[in-house]
């Protein structure tokens, strides 16, 4: 449990506060300015947008922090952020406005659109754009967005589709559930292939335009200077900084660069939660709209998906959402048809929230079970310490935190998080010393040995590196991830 639950809690508390008296008291004591000290003084976040929509009116909407922590500039709710993976029930949208016009069906195959798509793994054949929509096609997710390397030209995406000759299916199409984003990529050639034009000027055209959303674009370039933020993420010191670069590639449109701002997802919002119409106008049918939001796989994490909507039920409400996160930014956006709300949040960092926060405070606070403490990862404060003062002094701040009523869990999995954070920005020695002293605390845990293993390995230890994977199988003859290492090892014999 992170500081991100606090956010979310204030976030959400505000989306679904309307539900009793007790929530909406809570959430009125929590001010926006508390939530700006929060974000500075427990992760130093560098600016965040929320927004929120209740009865058809904005009830909340507002920016906090900065742009950039080099400009200083104030973020707004004009200011326009990174979406990521918020783009996909956009594109989801415009696949069921092309059903409604007659011009494909759900059920067709993905080669009838573009036939330049071809896999090794002959199955590929059999892959229908419905099967895309719920994640169930079986075509491996992105390994590599190449964002430092953008593609900005209009053959982008057909040369995106014609690379993947040499590609296998996770599974045969429409057996089972797998998110991705490769698979929404391809999107963007089908609806260029129908429509006869590309996706980012048919996203303009059909979906921004009708509904408002005038700052709103799949194609960073259009995005005026003076409303773009900037990306943050932890540098190589885990110290906060500004990107290495902006997540755009135009390879990825329809799962992921989608640029927008508070304003104009509220309008997104507000046609939605009419069922496709805004002020006056059919955007699309109701039909469409049951379509889109009638779960249709239900993932192996227990949640629902509809056709580019994840679907939970929280208490007796159905929440409609997605989240998204790409290197710098993160988002969540939401809305809850049977209490005529919306909600939307944006932010320009990485690194102080995942999807599970509102997921856990979604239930907890439409149940009415609010958790009183919100606190920040130890490992947080720690990564102030271990490159500068080794350690020692990581010891000692953690010992010392952990006697205090504090804002951070003092538990050794903040430790193994903050070991791997070390670990893939190349302080394999610092990693080692971590995961050691979270070894130290709890020394029966399989997984904290493991990760010992994983440390001297990259160090290029092997012998300890095998000892320590050893013993996590010692501990847990099911740490299948410390087995399979031994195997790569060639110490298949001595198990």
């Amino acid at each position: 449990m992170k500081i991100y639950f606090l956010l979310f809690l204030i976030f959400l508390g505000i989306f679904f506060g309307c539900q009793n008296t007790r929530n909406e008291r809570s959430v009125s004591e929590l001010t926006f300015d508390s939530l700006l000290i929060v974000q500075k003084e427990s992760w130093s976040i560098p600016g965040v947008a929320i927004g929120i929509l209740r009865n058809d009116s904005i009830v909340y909407a507002k920016g906090l922090g900065v742009k950039s922590i080099k400009t200083g500039d104030a973020i707004t709710t004009k200011s326009i952020f990174h979406m990521a993976s918020v783009s996909k029930p956009f594109t989801a949208t415009a696949i069921v406005q092309l059903l409604e016009q007659g011009k494909l069906n759900l059920n067709d195959k993905l080669i009838q659109y573009i036939p330049y798509f071809k896999m090794e793994d002959t199955r590929y054949r059999d892959i229908t754009i419905k099967h895309i929509l719920m994640h169930t096609s079986g075509i491996p997710d992105v390994d590599d967005y190449e964002w430092s390397q953008p593609q900005y030209d209009e053959d982008a995406a057909k040369r995106y589709a014609s690379g993947f000759s040499e590609a296998i299916l996770d599974f045969e199409p429409g057996t089972e559930y797998n998110y991705s984003n490769a698979a929404y990529d391809l999107l963007a050639n089908v609806i260029s292939s129908v429509s006869g034009m590309t996706f980012e000027a048919y996203m303009k055209k059909f979906i921004f335009e009708p509904v408002g959303m005038t700052s709103s674009t799949f194609y960073t370039p259009e995005v005026p200077e003076d409303l773009a933020t900037t990306p943050h993420i932890l540098d190589d010191s885990l110290q906060i900084a500004t990107g290495y670069h902006y997540p755009y590639d135009r390879r990825h449109a329809p799962s992921s660069t989608l640029q927008s701002n508070v304003e104009d997802m509220l309008k997104w919002a507000r046609v939605n939660l009419n069922k496709g119409e805004i002020d006056g106008n059919r955007f699309y049918s109701e039909d469409s709209y049951h379509l889109l939001t009638s779960s249709q796989v239900e993932t192996q994490w227990g949640a629902n998906r509809a056709l580019g909507w994840g679907i939970r039920e929280v208490g007796k409400y159905k929440v409609i959402n997605h989240s998204g996160g790409d290197d710098g930014y993160l988002s969540f956006f939401a809305f809850v048809p049977e209490k005529n709300l919306g909600f939307v949040m944006m932010a320009n960092n990485d690194f102080y929230w995942s999807g599970d926060a509102s997921r856990i405070w979604m239930q907890q606070l439409l149940l009415g079970e609010v958790e009183k403490e919100w606190k920040v990862s130890i490992g947080y404060k720690l990564k102030d310490y271990i490159l500068t003062e080794g350690i020692e002094k990581c010891k000692e701040v953690y010992f010392q935190i952990a006697k205090e009523d504090s804002i951070y869990w003092c538990e050794p999995k903040f430790l193994d998080e903050l070991g791997y954070s070390l670990l893939w920005r190349g302080h394999e020695k610092a990693a080692l010393d971590i995961f050691q002293f979270a070894v130290e605390l709890e020394p029966d845990n399989a997984t904290w040995n493991e990760s010992v293993g994983e440390a001297y390995l990259a160090l290029g230890e092997k012998e300890n590196a095998i000892e320590w994977y050893e013993k996590a199988v010692e501990l847990n003859p099911k740490q299948e991830y410390s087995k399979a290492k031994l195997m790569e090892l060639g110490t298949k014999e001595r198990r």
